[in-house]
């Protein structure tokens, strides 16, 4: 049986709780885990392993955070900043997302800052699509 998005984000929000050593309630969908839950690098491979491990996949970190557009793309990154079109894109995909953080752009070396619990979800059911050749839920 397929998991649900609802499925998959509760299990990320538990994940991501425990490798952050954070209480659930603390871990809200969009809330970044870099910005407001304070996500190390080292954290990111613990996160990584334990998403590895649960679900049976194998994945590099840059998977998680690069989102649907591939960064070396011209259309979505020129020089070191994600085109308008990029961030539109982005945009779109986190509505919730404290965007103001970013009134500059978004720069390529911004990207793991976007990394939401959701951004994750969004990447466990393309991957399920991918690898299962059906959409989790």
């Amino acid at each position: 049986m397929n998991p649900t998005r609802e499925e998959l984000r509760q299990k990320i929000v538990i994940l991501v709780a425990d490798a952050l050593d954070r209480d659930v309630a603390e871990v809200s969908p969009h809330a970044s885990l870099i910005d407001d839950l304070g996500a190390e690098s080292i954290d990111f491979l613990d996160l990584q392993f334990r998403i590895e491990s649960d679900f049976g996949l194998k994945f590099t970190d840059e998977e998680l955070w690069r989102g649907s557009f591939e960064p070396t793309d011209p259309r979505c990154v020129a020089g070191w900043w994600l085109t308008p079109a990029a961030v539109e894109q982005v945009r779109r995909r986190q509505p919730d997302f404290a965007w103001e953080r970013f009134a500059a752009g978004i720069a390529v070396a911004d990207l793991p800052r976007l990394l939401t619990v959701d951004t994750i979800v969004d990447h466990l059911e393309r991957r399920w699509a991918q690898d299962h050749g059906a959409p989790a839920g």
